[in-house]
């Protein structure tokens, strides 16, 4: 048991100077830039006002005939853990392809629906700060760290990949080290924090929502 913890501690002390030396920096400007990005695009909605409320009208007429049966806590965590998964290992994969910033992209995109969201919460009149501090934060301080995290993997190994096809450079890491490396950091960082925000968010969140919205 001792000898596994050495191991687990040796583990991540590894992946955080791995992050320390080729994630940081790409986790940092992903996050500036996306809080940036947010707070642009929540002002613009209320200049695109006429076309997000015509949009948001049409998914509410479409979602009308859906079955609204309530999913249960358990069914809820699984839903949200599993899809969560599977985007931060998607964000990851992307990185191999060989389109610049293309896992950086999907970041910006991420943040924007959030602005955009707040911002059509606003021109209908509801208590947005009220709804994002009680059914969005508490498991949103948490989730943001994987999704940033998948990221900033999936920069590292867009950055390689870029400069091995297009600019010949020797000082890149093989497409099989990455590989490794990514699944490594999904499996040590990524997962466990979309366990737990999922936990959050099934259990707490919904809980709150339930009593305060």
């Amino acid at each position: 048991m001792k000898i596994n913890l050495e191991n687990l501690k040796k583990k991540y002390k590894q992946e955080y100077q791995i992050y320390s030396d080729f994630y940081k920096k790409s986790f940092l400007i992903v996050f500036f830039l996306g809080i940036l990005t947010a707070f642009v695009c929540f002002f613009l909605s209320f200049y695109f006002e006429d076309f997000i409320t015509q949009q948001a009208n049409n998914i509410a007429e479409h979602t009308m005939g859906v079955d609204k049966n309530e999913p249960t806590n358990i069914q809820k965590f699984f839903s949200i853990f599993f899809n969560n998964l599977f985007l931060g290992g998607l964000i990851i994969l992307s990185g191999f392809i060989p389109i610049y910033g293309l896992p950086f992209i999907y970041a910006l995109l991420s943040f924007a629906s959030v602005g955009i969201i707040t911002g059509y919460g606003s021109i209908m009149k509801h208590d947005v700060l009220q709804t994002m501090m009680i059914a969005f934060l508490p498991h949103a301080v948490i989730e943001i760290f994987p999704i940033l995290y998948s990221v900033a993997v999936g920069i590292y190994i867009n950055k390689n990949i870029v400069h091995k096809l297009f600019f010949r450079k020797r000082k890149t890491d093989k497409v099989r080290s990455m590989l490794v490396q990514g699944t490594t950091s999904l499996l040590m960082i990524i997962l466990p924090l979309f366990l737990l925000a999922a936990l959050v968010e099934a259990f707490i969140t919904s809980h709150l929502a339930d009593i305060y919205l």
